[in-house]
C-alpha cells in the first residue's frame, strides 16, 4: 500500500484543524453545487477568517448587511379606496402584491435606498396598465387584468432587497360597508365656493359648514338643502364637479326629483351640477362628503305635495362597484316659501314706565342660524334709527330688543326686519304720558289721606298742602307707571274738616324725597288735585278714679287721639239766673255766704 508524503499529510491535518477545505497542489476539492436563491438566503455565510497562519486560506461568502421592511405593518383599505404601503430598504428592492393564487399578482421596483410609499387605488385595479392605479414605482402586472376592482381579500405582501426576501406583511381588502343619508338646512347667507379646499388631501373645510346648518326636511326657498352622505369606497369615484353617473363622473351620481309633479306633469329633477347650483364638499378623513344644493332658483308650487323631492346617490355602470344603476343613499326635502312674522313683545304702545328696553319676537321658515337685523325708525322732528341683530333659534324663532333711553318721547317709529319689510313693517307708539294725580272726598279716620290714582311718568312723590300752602303730608316714592289707592301719610295732625290740596313732585336724587324738588307741570300749570277732607271730631272719656284711704286727688282723664277743638261758649241772654241746677253742697254755701254779707251790713249800720 503506498503511503502518502509526510508534507501532504500535514497539510491535511492543518486544513481539519482550521475547519475548512484548502485546495492543495494535488487534491481536488470539488466547489459548491450552484442551490436555489431561497435555500442560499437561509444559510448564513461563514465569517471571514483572519489571523496567523491563514494566510491564502479563502472563505465562501461574506456578511450581507443589507435591509428593509414595512414599517407600519399589515395595512387594510375599504374596497374601491386607495391605500398606502410604507417600505424602508438600505438598496433597490422590491415589492410583491399578491401572487399568482390570488388571481392579482404585481410586483413593484424601488430604486436607491431609504422610504418610499406605494398608492394603490383599489377601484381602477381592472386597468391593464399596473402604473394607471400603482403610484411610487415602477409596477409590472403578472396577472391577467381585472374586470372588477379588487375584491376583499388578504393579499400577501413581499420586500425583496438585493434579491434577498426580507419581510412579509398583509394588505387587507374590506368590502365596502353601506351608504346613509342624511338632510340638513343651511342659511341662504352661507358662501359654500369660500371653503372647498383648506381642508386635509385635498378635502373641503367642512367646519363652517357644520356649525351653521342643522337637522332638518324643510327648507325655505333660497336656503341650501344639504344631503350628508357617509361614504364607503368612494374616496377616489367621487369626482366634485360632475355628479352625472357617466364615466366622467366614474359612475357616481346625484339628483333631486320631485316626487308629486302631479297629473300630467314631469317630474322635475336636478342633477347635481354647477349649472343646477350644487356644490359637493369631500371630507374623506371622516369617510363623508356633503352635497349643498342652493334651493334659490327652485320654483314653489301652490300645493304643498308638489314641493317634496328626494336626493338619491347612485351607482352606475361606470362605477365599476355595481351592476348596474344602484341606488345606495336616499334622503328627503320639501321646499316651502320664506316668511317673516314680528311684534312687540308686550304691546306696539311703549310708555315710558315698561322699560328702557323695548323688545321684540318673531318667527320664519328660514334656516336656524340666519341672521336678521331688525330695525325701529322714526322721521319725526327728533329723528331716530335703533338697529338690532338677531340670529334665528333652532325653533325658527328669535328675539331682539331695543334701548330706548336716549329716545324721544311721543313720537311714532316703524319697526321691521330687514328685507322683510312688507311682511314685518308695523307702527310702534313711544307714549309721552301726561302726569296726573286725583284725590277724591273722603273722610279720615287715621294718620292717612287715600289717593285715587296718580300717574308718574318719572317717578316721584304725592304731596299732600293745607289750604294755606303748608305741606302736611306725603306718599312714598311712585315708580315710574300708573298708581291706585295711593297712602300719603300725614306729618301734621289735622282735626276740623278742610280743602286738602295733592300735586305730583318729582323725586331728588336716588329717588328721594326732596321738599325742594320740582312739581309736575303741564304747559306751566303745576298737576294736582283737590278734594273736601273731613276729620271725625274725637270724642273725650272721663276716667273716674278709684279712690284709696288716702287719695284725695281726682286723677286725670285719658288723652284723646287727636286734640279736643277749642270751641266758643255760648253768649249770657241778660238773666242772673242759670238753667243749670245747683247741687245741695253749692246751695249750702251760698246761704252761709248771704248770711255774712247781712251780719257785715248790720255792723256797718
Amino acid at each position: 500500500m503506498p503511503h502518502a508524503p509526510t508534507s501532504l499529510v500535514l497539510v491535511l491535518a492543518l486544513s481539519l484543524l482550521l475547519g475548512t477545505a484548502t485546495p492543495v497542489s494535488g487534491v481536488a476539492v470539488a466547489p459548491d453545487r450552484e442551490r436555489p436563491a431561497a435555500v442560499l438566503d437561509d444559510a448564513s455565510p461563514p465569517a471571514s477568517i483572519s489571523g496567523p497562519g491563514t494566510a491564502g486560506i479563502g472563505v465562501s461568502h461574506q456578511v450581507d448587511d443589507a435591509s428593509g421592511s414595512f414599517p407600519e405593518g399589515n395595512v387594510s383599505v375599504t374596497r374601491g379606496d386607495e391605500v398606502t404601503i410604507t417600505v424602508s430598504h438600505s438598496d433597490a428592492a422590491t415589492v410583491t402584491i399578491g401572487g399568482p393564487e390570488y388571481g392579482f399578482h404585481v410586483t413593484v421596483d424601488l430604486g436607491g435606498s431609504g422610504t418610499d410609499e406605494i398608492v394603490i387605488d383599489t377601484r381602477s385595479t381592472t386597468d391593464s396598465d399596473p402604473n394607471a392605479f400603482i403610484e411610487g414605482g415602477s409596477a409590472t402586472l403578472h396577472s391577467r387584468p381585472l374586470d372588477e376592482p379588487l375584491e376583499p381579500e388578504d393579499y400577501l405582501l413581499r420586500l425583496d432587497v438585493d434579491g434577498v426576501e426580507r419581510d412579509v406583511g398583509t394588505l387587507t381588502v374590506e368590502p365596502r360597508g353601506e351608504l346613509r343619508a342624511e338632510s340638513f338646512r343651511a342659511p341662504g347667507a352661507f358662501e359654500p365656493d369660500e371653503y372647498l379646499g383648506g381642508g386635509e388631501d385635498g378635502d373641503a373645510d367642512v367646519g363652517p359648514l357644520q356649525s351653521t346648518m342643522t337637522a332638518g326636511t324643510t327648507v325655505a326657498r333660497g336656503d341650501y338643502a344639504v344631503m350628508r352622505i357617509e361614504e364607503s369606497g368612494l374616496e377616489t369615484a367621487l369626482n366634485t364637479s360632475d355628479l352625472t353617473g357617466s364615466a366622467a363622473a366614474n359612475g357616481l351620481e346625484v339628483n333631486f326629483t320631485q316626487t308629486e309633479p302631479g297629473p300630467n306633469h314631469a317630474a322635475r329633477a336636478l342633477v347635481a351640477t354647477d349649472s343646477a347650483n350644487v356644490t359637493v364638499y369631500p371630507n374623506f378623513a371622516n369617510d363623508e362628503f356633503y352635497v349643498i344644493w342652493d334651493t334659490s332658483g327652485v320654483d314653489i308650487e301652490s300645493q304643498s305635495e308638489r314641493n317634496r323631492y328626494r336626493a338619491t346617490l347612485t351607482l352606475t355602470e361606470e362605477s365599476g362597484l355595481s351592476e348596474g344603476s344602484t341606488t345606495v343613499a336616499t334622503t328627503t326635502f320639501t321646499l316651502q316659501r320664506q316668511s317673516v312674522s314680528l311684534s312687540p313683545t308686550n304691546d306696539s304702545v311703549h310708555y315710558p314706565w315698561d322699560d328702557a328696553t323695548f323688545a321684540v319676537e318673531g318667527s320664519t321658515t328660514r334656516a336656524p342660524n340666519t341672521e336678521f337685523e331688525v330695525r325701529l325708525r322714526s322721521t319725526d322732528p327728533n329723528a331716530f334709527l335703533e338697529l338690532a341683530d338677531t340670529t334665528v333659534d333652532e325653533d325658527g324663532n328669535f328675539e331682539a330688543s331695543f334701548d330706548l333711553s336716549d329716545v324721544s318721547r311721543g313720537t311714532n317709529a316703524t319697526l321691521w326686519v330687514r328685507d322683510h319689510f312688507l311682511e314685518t313693517a308695523q307702527e310702534v307708539h313711544l307714549v309721552a304720558p301726561d302726569p296726573t294725580v286725583r284725590i277724591e272726598n273722603q273722610t279720615v279716620t287715621g294718620t292717612t289721606v287715600e289717593i285715587e290714582r296718580a300717574e308718574v311718568p318719572n317717578g316721584g312723590f304725592v304731596r299732600i298742602e293745607d289750604e294755606s300752602g303748608e305741606s302736611v303730608g306725603r306718599s312714598d316714592y311712585l315708580e315710574p307707571g300708573r298708581h291706585v289707592n295711593v297712602s300719603a301719610e300725614l306729618g301734621t295732625p289735622l282735626f276740623e274738616t278742610q280743602r286738602l290740596r295733592a300735586e305730583l313732585v318729582r323725586a331728588g336724587d336716588e329717588d328721594a324725597y326732596d321738599p325742594s324738588a320740582a312739581a309736575y307741570a303741564i304747559d306751566g300749570n303745576v298737576v294736582n288735585d283737590t278734594a273736601v277732607v273731613d276729620f271725625p271730631e274725637a270724642t273725650t272719656e272721663t276716667v273716674t278714679p278709684t279712690r284709696t284711704a288716702t287719695e284725695t286727688e281726682t286723677s286725670t282723664p285719658t288723652a284723646t287721639p287727636y286734640p279736643v277743638v277749642t270751641r266758643t261758649p255760648l253768649a249770657p241772654d241778660g238773666a242772673s239766673q242759670s238753667s243749670l241746677p245747683l247741687s245741695p253742697g253749692v246751695a249750702i254755701a251760698a246761704v252761709l255766704g248771704a248770711a255774712l254779707l247781712l251780719a257785715r251790713r248790720g255792723d256797718a249800720s
